[in-house]
């Protein structure tokens, strides 16, 4: 937890929270906070500021939080086959912190059928995750997610009336645009899709390819879905970020 992540209810009407659980243990015996001291803070889905903690106790810590700028927007979608239930967990935390707006989950071909019925598929247990992401990158836009079940009735019924980004992209390991060819324009947002470990079919890809989704690659050696989605998102913005830097 790098910051403290604070959601509205949580907050009386002179900004005054009780924290207890997992927060206030952290701020105790790993920041090693004591009254007075100033944290950095978010207000879930709101402005970014500080948190002074006013009081500590054995089970809670009380912060009086204040509110400075508000965060920019992310208009960034990641599409996401159905990976393992851990791994799913993990990739939902890497995508709230990496800034995706939305998540969209789906089945392809490949994904197994025994990962839609686990407990990693619930609200509670992706909202988590989702949250934790938020607090290591310091951000408080808490990702939509959806899921798709099938994948032909997504790409023929569901996309068509999505607002996704113009930029489009779907990585596939033989796919002959590599993402050094690429160019994003400043602050662009992009729609980024990703098939299970194994890969999307090649009908899969086609198809996304029909919807806008350009295939790339990173290089020539194929990627467990969780180190695509670092190294794809992090070479993505890098092209966006040098956009910005030669305005």
């Amino acid at each position: 937890m790098n910051f403290l992540l604070l959601e509205p209810g949580e907050l009386d009407e002179g900004g005054v929270a009780r924290l207890v659980g997992r927060r206030a243990a952290h701020v105790q015996a790993v920041l090693g906070a004591a009254v007075g001291d100033t944290l950095r803070a978010g207000l879930l889905d709101g402005p970014l500021g500080n948190a002074v903690i006013e009081a500590v106790g054995d089970d809670a810590v009380v912060v009086r939080a204040s509110w400075e700028r508000q965060p920019p927007a992310s208009a960034d979608v990641l599409m996401l086959a159905v990976p393992r239930p851990k791994v799913l967990l993990r990739m939902l935390a890497h995508a709230a912190a990496f800034g995706f707006a939305e998540i969209v989950l789906f089945r392809s071909w490949r994904v197994d059928k025994s990962h839609l019925d686990s407990t990693a598929m619930s609200a509670q247990a992706q909202r988590e995750q989702l949250l934790l992401g938020l607090e290591q990158a310091g951000r408080t836009q808490l990702p939509k997610v959806r899921f798709c079940p099938l994948f032909k009735p997504m790409v023929e019924d569901d996309l068509p009336t999505w607002s996704l980004p113009r930029a489009r992209f779907v990585g596939h390991p033989t796919a002959p645009t590599q993402t050094a060819e690429l160019e994003l324009g400043a602050a662009a947002p992009f729609a980024l899709c990703l098939g299970p470990d194994g890969g999307l079919l090649p009908y899969e890809v086609e198809r996304l390819a029909g919807a806008g989704f350009l295939p790339v690659s990173c290089g020539p050696h194929a990627l467990r879905t969780e180190a695509a989605l670092s190294l794809l998102f992090g070479q993505l913005d890098l092209l966006r970020r040098r956009a910005s830097l030669r305005r």
